[in-house]
């Protein structure tokens, strides 16, 4: 640990004319301490899970199931037929699927056919139900010619054996079929156009009231989407809840991250980055386990919302990112945290460099003062000022849209790869661990532009080659399932 007598030794006379940057504390208080250790590891890599969680719950949540239109009522109470023969009866075959139409229903008053106007609608006990089929059958073949077909006028019936299997789907519930099979992929776009909003939005409000009040304002967010969606009776409804979870997608794990990267040496943060991004893949590997163990999309919800209220725990624990708060003049708080930082890492926080410090904001405020500055907030422009800084603007731009394209679209239909939704999630899921664990070996010896160029060539290859395998090939990858039946998802 460096003493007072050694910075006077080594920062001499010139030093004191360099700027102090929040970097210069660590070589004293250390990279990588105690402090940071548990930072990281009991606040900021915890708040990644919810993000994998929130982020792609909706992929079990919207279970296809059988469905066939109502069977009217009248012809449940007059005979006792199976559901099978009244679904003969009163649905249509459809040609593509040479079965019984899902979406139309022989526009027949089924009272006024001769069968049931020779009784008196209830059946003798010793009756054949067969012979009944055949008589009904007989009829209307007879006058099938002068039937109409309909769209279902009364809803729609599930197939009650699925449902044992996925209990509850937003499919079900909402009766997104028929014409609204379209709606969960609505739903989809409209929570990641909330990330778009919510990655700018929470971006202006981390530098207007901090990084530790944002995270809050966004763990709030989550959590009044997430109960809400629990409640929701309405498609429309639940998908404005998922909306608001949106908004903090990915931002509900940046904030702390941020935090977290400002607070550690320059030598751990490519460390930091990796194992962020391993939790936020490990909630997602540990959805489709919940799923698998829970198929109604409501508990769902509730498992994937509620045990992160526990974060509210972190407002005592939780530091103000020193670097806003310099940026904000607010050094004694900034100095404050960073002398907690070193006494929990065993070390000193040097008189002289706070000193420096403070002296050098006093003067900053002074010459602002004197000049009548007023401190103006970067905004989006500043990112086109210069050419150097439209084309780098440019660039990572498009790296980023390239690259969240791919990677959510095959997030999204990740389950729908293999013949268990569950089982494709999860590797699909796994198969980035290897990736992020190679980023971190040759980030800090090839450096950032290199291996992100590799990175996408090889990437882009291998999704050519997709495309380009015949169809049923994904045999070939998910061989194997689980003992549940696979079950188809809506997207």
């Amino acid at each position: 640990m460096k003493r007072e007598s050694e910075i006077d030794e080594t920062d001499g006379g010139a030093a004191d004319c360099k700027r102090i940057d929040l970097d210069d504390f660590f070589k004293y208080v250390g990279e990588y301490g105690r402090y940071q250790k548990l930072l990281t590891w009991l606040i900021v890599l915890p708040a990644c899970i919810p993000c994998g969680l929130q982020g792609f719950n909706q992929l079990f949540m919207a279970n296809d199931v059988a469905h066939w239109c109502r069977v009217p009522e009248f012809l449940l109470s007059s005979t006792n037929l199976t559901m099978e023969q009244l679904k003969y009866l009163v649905l249509p075959k459809d040609p593509e699927t040479n079965t019984t139409s899902s979406c139309s229903i022989r526009n027949i008053s089924w009272a006024e056919l001769s069968y049931f106007q020779k009784m008196d609608f209830t059946l003798t006990e010793g009756t054949e139900i067969n012979d009944d089929f055949e008589a009904l059958l007989d009829e209307i073949e007879n006058i099938k010619g002068n039937v109409s077909v309909i769209p279902c006028p009364n809803g729609w019936e599930y197939d009650i054996v699925q449902l044992q299997d996925v209990h509850h789907s937003i499919v079900s519930d909402f009766d997104l079929v028929c014409g609204y099979e379209i709606y969960p992929t609505v739903s989809l776009l409209l929570f990641n156009i909330g990330g778009v909003i919510g990655v700018f939005v929470f971006g202006i409000l981390t530098d207007l009231i901090g990084r530790k009040a944002s995270f809050f304002v966004c763990l709030t967010f989550e959590m009044v989407g997430g109960v809400g969606c629990i409640f929701a009776t309405d498609f429309w409804i639940w998908t404005l809840f998922r909306v608001l979870i949106g908004l903090t997608i990915p931002a509900i794990y940046q904030i702390p991250f941020i935090i977290c990267l400002e607070l550690v040496g320059q030598n751990y943060r490519s460390f930091l980055t990796v194992m962020t991004c391993l939790f936020y893949v490990g909630g997602m590997m540990f959805l489709p386990l919940i799923s698998w163990l829970e198929r109604d999309w409501r508990l769902l919800s509730i498992y994937t919302t509620v045990p992160f209220l526990l974060y509210y725990i972190y407002i005592k624990y939780l530091p103000e990112s020193p670097r806003w708060l310099l940026a904000q003049k607010r050094t004694k708080e900034a100095l404050d945290i960073l002398e907690h930082l070193a006494k929990v890492n065993g070390t000193e926080l040097p008189e002289r460099l706070k000193e420096r410090l403070s002296l050098q904001n006093e003067k900053r405020e002074a010459e602002e003062a004197k000049a009548n500055i007023k401190k103006a907030t970067p905004g989006l422009r500043d990112l086109f000022k210069t050419p150097n800084l439209r084309l780098k603007t440019c660039l990572l731009t498009f790296c980023w849209f390239a690259n969240a394209t791919v990677y959510v679209g095959l997030s999204f239909y990740g389950p729908s790869l293999g013949e268990n939704a569950y089982l494709s999630f999860f590797l699909g899921s796994f198969v980035e661990l290897p990736g992020y664990l190679l980023c971190w070996m040759v980030m800090d010896r090839w450096g950032r532009r290199w291996p992100l160029c590799l990175a996408m060539i090889i990437g882009g290859i291998f999704d050519i080659a997709t495309v380009l395998l015949p169809e049923g090939s994904d045999n070939i990858f998910f061989d194997f399932s689980f003992e549940s039946d696979p079950i188809p998802l809506h997207l």
